[in-house]
């Protein structure tokens, strides 16, 4: 029998409530066992020893009452923490007559028992892609191949949201993309199509090259027509010119495209159709229709070729214009530098090469604040702990460049951030900050093999410009599992571009354990003295058990769908306190809980009070 479920002690008075912090796995394994007549038991996935713990409760007098906890399943269910809580429901991968569905509240009763856990069948999002023909012309009516996304803001604050992309091939007679209904009140999709591209310099014309991405809004209530979705039109704007080196030669075989924004808030990304520079660099592209603000025209050198990539900023996207850009001389020659080695002080006191760390070099010419050029590689170092870039030897570029390292994960030696390049010489890593704590259950018993991650906290990103918050984000998270003791280390970096670090903790127990998922947010790592920080005890909370059925549209129950549970708590205030956070804000919700239906259609779930 499973050992997933405390024992609890013979002869105890009728009424005395037993411990009651359990994992989701034996919760899970509780319920199937009951059915069967075993006292106790534990998700698939436990390990086995000879003698099994009793269930948490016989009775619901053994549960707590007075919050109207009862006893079902050997489990004492309800008792749930405020909220308030959101909800996605997901069918398994094999069910495609069903869609996710989103709850933006979810009511749980004293006794834990969720109702309505209900899916969706889809609604079809119809269509045909083709590129537009102007009259009177004929043109031929061949789908285009593309890439169609459907996409909508969730309908709770922080949710994940719906995002479904499909590549439609080239000839296609159509694409149909199942989505959740739109219902009153909803936000419509957001339809993006970027059409097929990625073809190199002097192949066949893509589809890309001829027509521009579009987005559309649309709201799906039913399934819709194939109708037939034109790219391109009348009196778009067209950006053209030529790229030239400092001789007046042309530089064939670059793609041209235009990097812009739909929305105000959202990432820049492609907004024209692509163009690849011909003999003499010429170039022509067409914008999309309803774009926001200016575009930023960007032109890469072919695959294989070490050369700066070309970008010119602040081109009008509501009208048509030509710019002829040349290469400044001062740009130079490809060349292979040599870097490192790189090397640091590990956890046994040896200066030692580190082998697999992340070294990139990246250098930029600007031009009076309107044009660019730009030239970056990457590579991990060897077993010497040293790299070797391709980049350009010029003087215009290579006084710029600047060098950052992100070690391997875990690692105890500090990344590095927009360093200035010595080339040719050692580099030493100096040391991360430890952050040491020990996981305790709501007992104060400690917890062995957890594991707790260190991401980087919201206010710590958002306190960095978007050039090392970009780089924080990147860098891979430190992971820990707790000894016999409960005791962790996890190894963080100080601060970065001289804003200081602050974590937030993922503890995650194992299905053996007796306490839920939590997160301890924002964790100074400058709050200790020398290399360490004590986090101290950390005490995770009790388990609050509930469960639903999960069904289709016409009741019967689904087995596999997915119960993500959200605690819907938006930080607003955070919003305002950082230097650099995103015009909308997006603080997600915080996850609580998650769990599969089994045969039944029945979820359970463990959150923390």
């Amino acid at each position: 029998m499973s050992a997933c479920m405390p024992v609890v002690p013979p002869g105890r008075p009728p009424g005395r409530r037993v411990a009651r912090s359990r994992s989701l796995a034996s919760l899970t394994t509780v319920a199937a066992l009951a059915s069967l007549g075993a006292l106790a038991g534990c998700l698939a996935g436990c390990l086995s020893v000879p003698d099994g713990p009793a269930p948490m409760c016989e009775a619901s007098d053994d549960c707590d009452q007075s919050h109207g906890e009862v006893c079902e399943e050997g489990v004492c269910w309800g008792n749930p923490p405020p909220g308030p809580f959101a909800a996605v429901i997901a069918p398994p991968s094999t069910r495609h007559d069903l869609v996710p569905h989103e709850m933006k509240q979810v009511a749980i009763p004293d006794d834990g028992w969720m109702v309505d856990l209900a899916l969706e069948t889809p609604v079809l999002l119809n269509g045909r892609i083709v590129a537009f023909c102007p009259p009177p012309m004929t043109c031929a009516s061949t789908t285009l191949g593309a890439t169609v996304t459907v996409s909508r803001h969730s309908q709770f604050v922080g949710g994940p949201g719906f995002n479904v992309v499909v590549n439609v091939a080239s000839g296609a007679d159509s694409f149909a993309i199942p989505v959740p209904r739109t219902s009153a009140n909803d936000a419509p999709y957001t339809v993006t199509i970027v059409p097929e591209g990625g073809r190199q310099a002097g192949t066949e014309r893509s589809p890309a090259e001829l027509v521009p991405p579009l987005r559309m809004q649309v709201s799906i209530t039913a399934n819709t027509s194939a109708t037939t979705i034109e790219l391109g039109g009348l009196d778009l704007p067209v950006i053209s010119g030529t790229l030239t080196n400092a001789l007046g030669q042309g530089l064939p075989g670059y793609r041209v495209v235009a990097i812009g924004r739909w929305e105000s808030s959202a990432a820049p990304t492609e907004v024209s159709s692509v163009d690849f520079t011909d003999t003499n660099g010429s170039y022509a592209v067409i914008l999309s229709d309803a774009l926001v603000g200016n575009v930023e025209l960007v032109a890469r050198p072919p695959s294989g070729t070490v050369a700066p990539t070309v970008h010119l900023f602040g081109i009008d996207s509501r009208k048509s214009s030509q710019h002829n850009l040349a290469a400044p001389a001062t740009l130079g020659g490809p060349i292979k530098l040599v870097i490192g080695p790189i090397t640091g002080v590990d956890r046994g006191g040896m200066i030692s090469p580190v082998r697999g760390a992340l070294v990139s070099v990246a250098g930029a010419l600007t031009s009076l604040g309107v044009s660019s050029f730009t030239i970056a590689d990457e590579h991990f170092t060897d077993e010497s702990g040293k790299v070797m870039l391709s980049l350009v030897d010029g003087s215009g570029l290579f006084g710029s460049y600047r060098l950052a390292v992100t070690p391997p994960a875990s690692s105890s030696l500090a990344a590095v951030f927009d360093q200035k390049l010595a080339p040719a010489t050692e580099l030493r890593l100096g040391p991360r900050v430890a952050l040491r704590g020990t996981i305790v259950d709501s007992d104060h018993k400690p917890l062995n093999n957890v594991a707790v991650t260190a991401r980087p906290s919201l206010r710590f990103l958002w306190s960095l410009d978007t050039a090392p918050q970009a780089f924080v984000a990147a860098l891979p998270p430190s992971t820990a599992v707790t000894l016999e003791t409960g005791e962790f280390v996890v190894w963080v970096d100080a601060a970065v571009a001289q804003v200081a670090g602050s974590y937030d903790l993922s503890i995650e127990p194992p299905a053996t354990a007796q306490a839920p998922t939590y997160v301890k947010a924002e964790v100074d790592a400058r709050s200790g003295a020398g290399d360490a920080v004590q986090v101290g005890e950390i005490t995770l909370p009790d388990a609050a058990f509930v469960h639903g059925r999960i069904a289709g549209p016409d009741g019967e129950s689904v087995e596999n769908a997915e119960l993500k549970m959200y605690l819907v708590s938006p930080q607003s205030a955070l919003c305002s306190e950082v230097a650099h956070a995103p015009s909308s804000c997006p603080i997600p919700a915080l996850l609580q809980g998650r769990n599969t239906s089994d045969a039944k259609g029945t979820v359970r779930l463990a959150l923390p009070r």
